[in-house]
């Protein structure tokens, strides 16, 4: 206070208040070791010089140290050369491999879109072929080519006892209840197992019948599919039918029918096809409205 009041210069601070504390605390400790170490030689008579010089082995060491450093900065210098060659060559792997996976990614989109050309084509075809399957089947039905069961009914005829060759029954009698069995609603019809269809026949031989050219022999087996609730009774109804009991009752047949929860038929036997013409052709082969003048 005084100083300000007079207008002298302000004093200057010791050292010990303006060095920061921790520099303070080091250096003092330091000095203090050193102050202890010469008092320990000075006790012990030690009167070499307190200066020392640096040992040879120092010289030594700082010289290998320099040498190291001398190496590191080669082999770094050499080593960014390397690293510089070997980017450069990851960056051209790269490029290289993106063009290829481009190349790759659009053969995958082309050969995904002809896969799915394939599939809608397959399955096109496969509709196809499905519909003409059952067609086939349909047709092999229809025309006796495969083997069918179903409910129908069994009807069974034989010759009675002791008739004369004219009282037996004859290969028209069997046409006659095949005819009729068809027209009251029969799908599939077969005697003794052989199956009845457009291609085959009933036939006499002598005395013996054959069906689909095989030879049969009484008792008779009609076996027809159909709805068996109704089909015996359609039977009467129509005209064969009624002319197939005549005879029946003419003749003395012995006959005798049930209704079948299921049969089994077995398909007509193949035939080759011989000169077959359309419908629509000339008895020349040649369909008409070709090779005429207008």
């Amino acid at each position: 206070m005084a100083d300000q009041v007079t207008g002298a210069p302000p004093r200057e601070l010791p050292d010990h208040v303006t060095t920061p504390l921790l520099t303070l605390i080091t250096a003092r400790s330091m000095d203090e070791d050193y102050a202890h170490v010469a008092q320990k030689r000075a006790a012990a008579g030690d009167t070499r010089a307190q200066t020392t010089h640096p040992h040879w082995a120092s010289l030594v060491a700082i010289a290998t140290l320099g040498v190291l450093a001398a190496v590191v900065a080669v082999q770094t210098d050499r080593q960014a050369e390397v690293n510089e060659l070997s980017r450069a060559a990851l960056v051209e792997q790269i490029n290289s491999r993106r063009d290829d996976l481009r190349g790759l990614q659009g053969e995958v989109a082309t050969l995904a879109s002809s896969n799915q050309a394939l599939a809608a084509n397959s399955t096109l075809v496969q509709e196809r072929l499905d519909d003409i399957a059952t067609r086939v089947r349909r047709a092999e039905l229809n025309t006796g080519y495969a083997a069918v069961h179903g409910p129908g009914v069994r009807i069974t005829v034989d010759n009675r006892p002791g008739v004369d060759v004219d009282s037996e029954i004859r290969d028209e009698d069997l046409a006659v209840l095949v005819d009729g069995l068809f027209e009251a609603g029969a799908e599939a019809v077969a005697i003794n197992d052989q199956r009845i269809n457009a291609l085959g026949g009933i036939r006499n031989t002598n005395r013996a019948i054959h069906v689909n050219g095989r030879p049969v022999n009484p008792p008779y087996v009609v076996s027809a599919i159909g709805d068996n609730r109704t089909l015996q009774a359609r039977l009467l109804q129509t005209t064969e039918g009624q002319e197939w009991f005549a005879l029946v009752n003419g003749l003395d047949f012995d006959y005798s029918a049930e209704d079948v929860d299921d049969i089994r038929l077995p398909a007509a036997p193949e035939r080759p096809l011989r000169d077959v013409i359309e419908l629509n052709a000339d008895p020349d082969g040649v369909p008409e409205g070709e090779g005429s003048a207008p």
